[in-house]
């Protein structure tokens, strides 16, 4: 079946990590800084630590499908 991979991969692109640390932290972050849920108005917001985290999270969900497809490609 390879649309299960797809739809795999479409979730976890679509977590929103920065709005999930940011409402751990207690912090709306569509309200607080820019509005954005990005890494830089988490930064901003929460701190350069949890910035950095939601960057790194934000790049591993973009990696890891395609890093996981490329060999069951093959």
């Amino acid at each position: 079946m390879p649309a299960i991979p797809l739809v795999l991969a479409y979730l976890v692109g679509a977590l929103p990590f920065g709005y999930l640390i940011g409402r751990l932290r207690g912090v709306n972050l569509f309200e607080a800084g820019s509005g954005n849920i990005g890494a830089t108005n988490a930064a901003r917001v929460l701190g350069r630590r949890f910035g950095v985290l939601v960057f790194v999270l934000d790049f591993l969900k973009g990696a890891a499908p395609v890093a996981v497809a490329v060999p069951l490609a093959e």
